[in-house]
């Protein structure tokens, strides 16, 4: 029967500290309005790994974590992915709630050690070959930060709209991936991470580290670190730990009786000819995966024709979702989201919404005063993938993500004969004005008529209108353009958009 563990907490609790603060910045970040959170989740979300390289090829983020992962392992895994500190703490829940602590702590209780399927390395080429041919689903499915950002819109919007059947339904759909990822956790820890794409990447480049995690001769083989091995890596009979898949959480060396399992140089780099050869091996092999599924990506894309290029027939109007400032066309939009669901998080006026697919638009239904506001760059400042290129406030002033149309018939000036003129009060670019309306033995009154130069298609029109049903409809475009600006204020409207209904005055 193996002692009692003397082997140092210390380094296992601390990086569990540090992961679970990292862990609850996300959460505040994700389901709480305001910059701050915003300022949070932008630097979060474009500090994950899959999104920053898919966002921006070879970004200095990308080299920096690889060459941390060649030198010293999967700190990236340890500590700065969300869904994999998840993973590890349902999995501590799961230790105290499902398995019987007694067995654990006598070594009898270990799972056995199971070599993974080698099928898991097609999955990152998978993945890539979803980038070069703009089909995301792949990525949307097992990206880690896609998964995370899903679940945590989910719980937005559960708290957001108060519950009810419908918004309950779509908040599983949505969540589903990650439900299940938290099912399996609870039985066998941190699972998903042998086949997540970003950690068999990381994981190949981790195999070469010359540090890492290794187990003396002096190993009793009493299975403690087995059973405590959230990620499963650990073969305490053979006493090996898997290099490629251990996520250092040093869980082993704080439950080892006898100190054989400690962070250090590994066995193979100590000998100088053979260490530059197993490097040099591993490092090739983990550079030749990660660069044919990752770093020829985006460049291979380039060249290629995208396989949804069938949205391009879609008809302009309803048919086509309303989607955020700065992401120009459907195409673009759909072939770079990965539906990490920052844009949803930080939406001031809460219009961004998944609720009719994975990849987020704009709708304008939910909330009867609801209007993408005239000032607000804050999607696509959180977009790590630029799906929503950034804009200046400027340039979001003048882009034109929709187009209003004005059904006069409903108005309430032509309805009820009252004064109201509020779309042309809160319309921010003057697209709409009032012009005199009069009928015969009606008082006098003011009438709006829309000059659709200058709309942007913000929704605000749509939003103010008191009349039931609305006077205005809002219909996407397939292409997001710059319009001519704002109205001059001593520009009267020249030009009138609106359902030929035979009986509108002019």
């Amino acid at each position: 029967m193996a002692r009692k563990s003397r082997g140092p907490k210390a380094p296992a609790v601390i990086r569990f500290l540090i992961a679970l603060g990292v862990l609850a910045l996300f959460v505040y970040a994700y389901l709480s309005p305001g910059l701050l959170s915003n300022g949070i989740l932008a630097l979060l979300v474009k500090g994950q790994f899959s999104a920053a390289l898919y966002g921006a090829g070879l970004a200095g983020i990308v080299l920096v974590l690889l060459a941390l992962t060649l030198i010293f392992g999967r700190l990236y895994c340890s500590v700065l992915c969300p869904l994999g500190t998840v993973q590890e703490l349902f999995w501590r829940v799961g230790g105290l709630l499902l398995r019987k602590k007694g067995k654990q702590e006598r070594g009898v209780a270990r799972r056995g050690y199971a070599a993974p399927s080698k099928a898991r390395y097609a999955v990152p080429l998978l993945v890539a070959a979803g980038v070069i041919f703009s089909f995301t689903p792949l990525m949307v499915i097992v990206d880690p930060i896609s998964t995370f950002g899903r679940g945590m819109g989910a719980l937005r919007s559960l708290f957001s709209q108060g519950g009810g059947t419908t918004v309950f339904t779509l908040a599983c759909a949505l969540a589903v991936p990650l439900i299940l990822i938290v099912i399996v956790a609870l039985l066998r820890g941190r699972a998903f991470c042998a086949w997540c794409p970003v950690g068999v990447t990381l994981g190949l480049f981790s195999s070469a580290a010359p540090l890492g995690m290794k187990v003396s001769a002096t190993c009793a083989s009493c299975g403690l670190c087995e059973v405590k091995c959230p990620a499963g890596c650990i073969d305490s009979k053979a006493k090996r730990i898997d290099s490629e898949r251990c996520v250092l959480c040093f869980s082993c060396t704080a439950v080892c009786p006898t100190g054989s399992a400690a962070y250090g140089v590994r066995g193979w780099a100590t000998v100088s000819g053979e260490a530059r050869r197993v490097f040099l091996k591993k490092a090739g092999k983990a550079s030749l995966v990660c660069g044919a599924a990752y770093l020829l990506g985006p460049s291979l894309k380039l060249f290629s024709r995208p396989s949804n290029v069938a949205l391009a027939s879609l008809s302009e109007g309803e048919t086509l979702p309303i989607l955020p400032p700065g992401a120009k066309n459907l195409i673009h939009y759909t072939g770079r989201c990965i539906a990490c669901h920052a844009c949803v998080a930080s939406c001031p006026a809460n219009i961004i919404t998944a609720k009719d697919g994975v990849h987020p638009h704009l709708d304008y239904s939910g909330d009867a005063t609801a209007a993408c506001q005239f000032n607000c760059i804050e999607c696509s400042s959180v977009c790590p993938t630029k799906a929503i290129t950034r804009l200046s406030v400027e340039e979001k002033r003048r882009t034109r993500i929709a187009l209003s149309t004005l059904y006069f018939e409903r108005c309430v000036v032509k309805t009820r004969h009252e004064s109201c003129g509020a779309c042309a009060e809160v319309c921010p670019t003057g697209a709409l004005t009032m012009v005199a309306y009069s009928e015969p033995g009606i008082p006098f009154l003011t009438m709006p008529i829309y000059d659709e130069r200058y709309c942007i298609g913000c929704g605000a029109c749509l939003a103010s209108c008191p009349a039931e049903p609305r006077a205005f409809t809002l219909a996407a475009v397939k292409e997001q353009s710059l319009t001519v600006g704002s109205r001059p204020l001593e520009e009267a409207g020249d030009e009138l958009r609106v359902e030929n209904t035979g009986d509108f005055p002019f």
